[in-house]
């Protein structure tokens, strides 16, 4: 199995550069884990073929192109 890329949609690039360093850090873990399988732990089903996972301060929803081998990050929430 290839490990997916991850792009982000602008809204959610502008949050994740303006998180603070140990929320960041955390997103990054998250990142390296879902390349591997977006559809596994710590990833959750929406049921409409979108996906979310928490960081430490945070959660994105996302969705994956099989095709394309693509997570595509559709939000970003930091709390």
């Amino acid at each position: 199995m290839s490990a997916y890329s991850i792009r982000y949609v602008e809204r959610a690039a502008r949050r994740k550069d303006t998180l603070p360093g140990p929320q960041r850090a955390s997103l990054e873990n998250l990142e390296k884990r879902l390349v591997l399988n977006p559809f596994g732990p710590p990833a959750a089903s929406n049921r409409d073929n979108s996906w979310s996972a928490a960081f430490t301060g945070g959660f994105i929803t996302y969705i994956v192109s099989n095709r394309h081998v693509v997570i595509n990050v559709i939000d970003l929430v930091a709390l």
